[in-house]
């Protein structure tokens, strides 16, 4: 009897000591994930709602007095066609932005890992730097390339002869959407190389040996063992892709072109930013916004939609 008296006090400590032991845990994650997630709803989430209640208002931004207005702001906006030839001008900069540095980074990222290129410390370096910059560095140094008088684009272009090439680059509403891809290509590409790269990096080694024993060339390994094994990465690269199309690229566009020539560069962000600091409609321009997040929202699920696929482990 005394020995499972005994036995049963031992349990009952050995309990008691792993349910402190536990409750400390706890405690002690709390301690990190709270303060996180406060500034998080502070920050990311409150802004959010705060912006719808701001949609439904008619006001300059600069008083206290807000009128009621419900969703008249919302009407507007969509009977705006500013606003729709911004989504596009968006959507043209998902399209083709999602197209070159997605193939282009990828590329890369498979160059320096498995085509074993010499230095690939040295890529890595060159091709990420860009991302390392000011937006707004950017953004002016490409108007000096992009200068119809003494850009290096059209001196480059003389020089080879090529004059009817020649063009202002910025000013002409054909080509103005093209030109600012190139810049946000150069910019990003090496961030997305860097992402695939560790990816790839990831991958155990036998399986390429045993591809190439059994005769896969490198395309083929590309597409049955690369690819699959990469997959959530891509996924979580596309709705990176949505983001920047969406949010990323106004500060671009703004300081290099300001929605022009004639509107023909202008988005559905720089027309916010337009309407709320430039004509004190924050009622107006907070309508945008939600309009924008929703479409965000709409894309990035559609995307994880259509791209959903047994996960491949290893």
């Amino acid at each position: 009897m005394t020995q499972v008296r005994n036995s049963q006090s031992t349990d009952t400590r050995g309990l008691t000591m792993r349910r402190n032991i536990s409750r400390q845990k706890k405690l002690f994650l709390l301690l990190f994930i709270v303060p996180s997630l406060v500034l998080y709803l502070i920050f990311y989430i409150w802004p959010f709602i705060y912006a719808f209640y701001i949609s439904v208002f008619d006001w300059s931004g600069y008083s206290k007095k807000m009128t009621f207005c419900g969703f008249d702001n919302y009407v507007k906006v969509f009977r705006d066609p500013i606003v729709w030839s911004g989504l596009k001008h968006n959507l043209y900069f998902l399209l083709w932005s999602t197209i070159v540095i997605f193939v282009l980074s990828l590329f890369f990222a498979v160059c320096v890992t498995r085509l074993k290129i010499k230095c690939p410390n040295f890529f890595r370096i060159v091709y990420f730097f860009p991302n390392t910059l000011s937006i707004i560095v950017v953004g002016v140094l490409w108007m000096f390339i992009y200068n119809p008088s003494f850009g290096l684009l059209n001196g480059i272009l003389e020089t080879l002869g090529l004059d009817g090439w020649v063009r202002d680059w910025l000013g002409d509403k054909n080509v103005v959407m093209g030109s600012l891809i190139v810049p946000q290509a150069w910019m990003y590409i090496g961030f997305y190389m860097v992402l695939f790269i560790s990816a790839i990096q990831g991958i155990p080694e036998d399986y390429y040996e045993a591809a190439t024993l059994d005769g896969a060339g490198q395309f083929r390994q590309f597409f049955s063992i690369t690819v699959p094994l990469i997959w959530g990465t891509l996924r979580t690269a596309l709705v990176f892709f949505v983001v920047n199309a969406f949010a990323r690229t106004f500060a671009l566009v703004y300081v290099v072109t300001e929605g022009g020539p004639n509107r023909a560069s202008e988005l559905m962000t720089t027309y916010l930013y337009e309407q709320a600091f430039q004509n004190g409609r924050f009622g107006y321009g907070a309508a945008i916004g939600v309009l924008l997040f929703a479409i965000v929202c709409a894309i990035s699920m559609t995307i994880y939609k259509l791209t959903a696929r047994e996960n491949v482990e290893y």
